[in-house]
């Protein structure tokens, strides 16, 4: 740099997002009344900086930059209406200055994260037990004072002027002040005491070191060509870590070889909405503030001239105020005379504490103690709402925006469906042109890996015209539509393409049976027809019934909407025909000679498909499904998990009587099949509801008399699968039981014979000795709590 450059160089070092800074940048710029304005960013976004001046542009919004050839490696450069960076863009372009971005460009830095990942996964796949080894040979333990300064410079210099986290101190120094370009410099001054003091970074990662001391580098040189180029002073904003290395003399042929030979690619940036959750610190962003929320509130007060304690009462009134709004929007009762106590307190208490603005700590806790009347649980929500904030921001229409999300813009404000940082549940009706088209475009973001909505638990509503949503916009998604363009330019085009390439390149049935749903829920007829010929194909290739089952339900579930959607309806059916006679053909083969986890994996999915079959109105359909159970359930070389699930839902579809049942299940449980195999079969009969022992006496007077009968032995070695079989009753069923069970008498299997006597039982008194003793083995089968005794029983 020239000897004159100090003169002329203003260098504004910052918080990346604070209301004090950025209106201390403002002030600086109007004295300084610089000729350019650099600002720490990335090169690659210069083009996009004009759109700031846009009133359509509304904060939080982001650059997003990203390698044209691999969306997913990309990095987002957020902006609050309170960055000092906007504040300091918007002033030059007010002023018709030159402005423009001064950092390492991304095309080198996405270049090195590239390269980087691909030789950690070449690494890890050759000596992966050494990945540890190597990250611990250090050449010697860091002195533990410098290494809490390069963890948080911020929190080091807190601990020095008497304040407990540095949030606190930086907020009271720099953040909640009307400051002038003065503060810049007594900055400057601290920040270099501590680099002098820790530079070189000894303890600091190689690779980072150098990423730094390149970014670094960069500046420094874009500075230089700014000074020589502009006769007028030269303004940067910066963060204010790096404010003694720019002013720092290094030589330009020093800086220009620390950047030979850097990687680099072709890359893309736009302007993107963002969120204040996402400015927090707590999204996991590392330059982000602890209450963007509050800093909103806080920058609107600096802008008012709020900032000094004559000025203190307004704005600790209207921020009191907003909280009781928000208690009030939520069913909470919030008086004015509470707000004027909690504004009163706030002041009373930042002038205790001797600060001259109340801020977040004095705020909190006098809404606390008077609006939320001490309960921590409510402040939550204004933690939430207020203090975090739930603001998305807008792009103007004229930002060059990538096709995709151009037309995912366009369908928003169609059907007035607004991105929200906050979960917001629609109700949609699907008989409604607008509720079916707003399902629609939500099942083909889905389809892109969008998920701005999710469907809720009964919200789907089987069989009915209604979807429940919980709708929640995440700043990724917008990555997420860079990667799906590779599958079109509009959202219909894209979902519709991804379905069928998701559909060839999936491993089973059931997840191209699910594609085919999506693409029915989401509108996309020609998909549809497409993922349906895929399962078509992929059904006949194949002779897993496992598979088989696992495709029947989605399909059987999406007819069940009728004309609320436009479906190919015959070709449907057709399909879900041809998957079930398959089925029905290889279900009994496919039952035999498993081992019990394969077996308890298919009980699952019969147990389903049974549950789909019934939604299908087809009489010869379900007729051969019930042929099928019944080769299950009389077929002895199937496993008896399944046998007892086969002859449950004959039971239940009314195919066999209550005595042809009660046949089955006693020669089930009879003493010449072994214990477990019994306990299997009886698992598998009762499946996941103990309602069909509450109300049928017979079968519940046989499983009784099987359980009495067992020996002890054969009893403990039954134990855990009888739990099993009994985990799936809820608390109701449970006591219910045990109530029934304390009414009779247990009746054992006869000797001779299979089938027990069913004739009527007498009531045993509660306290009969027999029933007290067997009663604590009993409930630990059920898991049930021991019932109160009763005096009329």
């Amino acid at each position: 740099m020239a000897a004159a450059t100090p003169d002329r160089l203003h260098l504004l070092g910052i918080r990346h997002h604070g209301p004090g800074s950025a209106r201390a940048v403002l002030s600086a710029l109007d004295a300084a009344d610089p000729a350019v304005v650099l600002i720490e960013g990335p090169p690659d976004a210069d083009e996009l900086i004009s759109f700031a001046a846009s009133a359509a542009m509304v904060p939080p919004v982001a650059l997003l930059v990203h390698a044209q050839d691999d969306a997913a490696n990309a990095s987002f450069f957020p902006f609050a209406l309170f960055s000092p960076e906007w504040q300091a863009i918007r002033w030059a372009l007010a002023k018709q200055r030159p402005v423009r971005f001064i950092d390492l460009p991304a095309s080198h830095r996405l270049a090195e994260r590239a390269k980087t990942a691909k030789q950690e996964n070449e690494e890890s796949e050759a000596a992966p037990e050494d990945a540890g080894a190597a990250a611990q040979d250090q050449s010697g333990a860091p002195d533990p004072e410098l290494a809490q300064i390069r963890r948080d410079p911020l929190a080091y210099l807190a601990t020095l002027a008497g304040y407990d986290d540095s949030e606190s101190w930086w907020n009271a120094i720099v953040e909640q002040g009307a400051h002038g370009p003065e503060i810049f410099a007594a900055l400057e001054a601290a920040i270099g005491a501590l680099r002098e003091k820790i530079d070189p970074l000894p303890y600091q990662p190689a690779d980072e070191a150098q990423r730094e001391l390149r970014r670094e580098a960069h500046m420094r040189l874009e500075i230089a060509a700014a000074l020589n180029e502009q006769a007028g002073p030269v303004a940067v904003v910066c963060g204010a870590w790096h404010v003694p290395a720019l002013r720092r003399r290094v030589a330009l042929k020093d800086d220009r070889a620390l950047l030979k030979g850097l990687p680099q690619i072709k890359v893309t940036a736009t302007w993107v909405p963002w969120t204040e959750t996402r400015l927090a610190a707590s999204s996991g962003y590392g330059a982000g503030v602890i209450s963007p929320g509050w800093y909103a509130h806080l920058w609107q007060g600096l802008q008012h001239g709020q900032s000094t304690a004559l000025d203190a009462t307004g704005f600790t009134t209207r921020w009191q105020a907003r909280v009781a709004e928000l208690l009030r929007r939520n069913g909470r009762p919030a008086s004015t005379a509470s707000v004027i106590e909690a504004s009163r307190l706030a002041i009373t208490l930042a002038a205790l504490r001797d600060v001259a603005l109340p801020g977040l700590a004095e705020m909190r806790e006098a809404s606390l103690a008077t609006l939320c009347e001490g309960e921590s649980a409510l402040f939550r929500l204004i933690e939430q709402q207020l203090i975090i904030g739930q603001r998305v921001g807008e792009i103007d229409d004229s930002v060059p925006q990538m096709p995709l999300a151009a037309d995912l813009a366009r369908w928003q404000r169609k059907l007035k469906l607004k991105p929200e940082a906050l979960d917001s549940d629609i109700a949609l009706d699907l008989r409604s042109e607008a509720g079916l088209a707003k399902s629609q475009l939500l099942h083909r973001l889905t389809l892109i890996q969008v998920p701005w909505g999710r469907l809720q638990g009964s919200g789907q509503s089987r069989g009915t015209f209604r979807e429940n949503w919980r709708l929640r916009w995440e700043p990724e998604f917008s990555v997420r539509l860079v990667e799906a363009l590779v599958h079109g330019t509009t959202v219909a085009q894209a979902a519709g393409n991804a379905a069928i390439s998701n559909a060839q390149a999936a491993a089973s049935l059931n997840t191209v049976s699910d594609i085919v749903r999506g693409c029915l829920e989401a509108g996309l007829s020609e998909a549809a027809e497409a993922t349906i010929v895929l399962l078509q194909q992929r059904s006949a290739a194949t002779s897993d019934v496992g598979d088989l089952t696992e495709a029947v339900p989605p399909l059987a579930e999406i007819l069940r909407y009728g004309t609320a959607r436009e479906l190919p309806t015959e070709a449907l059916r057709l399909l879900v025909t041809s998957l079930v006679e398959a089925i029905c053909a290889g279900l009994v083969y496919a039952c035999r000679n498993l081992q019990s986890d394969v077996a308890t994996e298919l009980r699952g999915k019969l147990a389903r498909l049974d549950g789909a079959i019934g939604l299908i109105e087809d009489a010869s359909l379900r007729e051969g499904w019930r042929r099928a159970l019944a080769s299950v359930a009389n077929d002895a070389s199937a496993h008896p998990l399944l046998n007892g699930l086969a002859s449950r839902a004959l039971y239940d579809h009314g195919v066999v009587t209550p005595e042809q049942t009660a046949l089955a299940l006693s020669r089930a449980l009879s003493h010449s099949v072994p214990t477990l195999e019994a306990g299997d079969w009886l698992d598998g009969f009762l499946g996941q509801s103990g309602q069909v022992l509450l109300h049928d006496h017979a079968l519940r007077r046989i499983i009784d008399g099987w359980l009495a009968a067992i020996d002890d032995e054969a009893f403990n070695n039954l134990l855990p699968v009888m739990r099993r079989a009994f985990s799936s009753f809820d608390r109701n069923e449970r006591r219910r039981l045990l109530d029934e069970l304390a009414r009779q008498r247990p009746v054992a299997i006869s000797a001779t014979t299979d089938v027990a006597p069913l004739q009527p039982l007498a009531p045993l008194p509660a306290h009969a000795a027999g029933f007290e003793a067997a009663l604590p083995l009993l409930l630990t089968i059920l898991g049930a709590d021991r019932p109160r005794k009763d005096a009329n029983r």
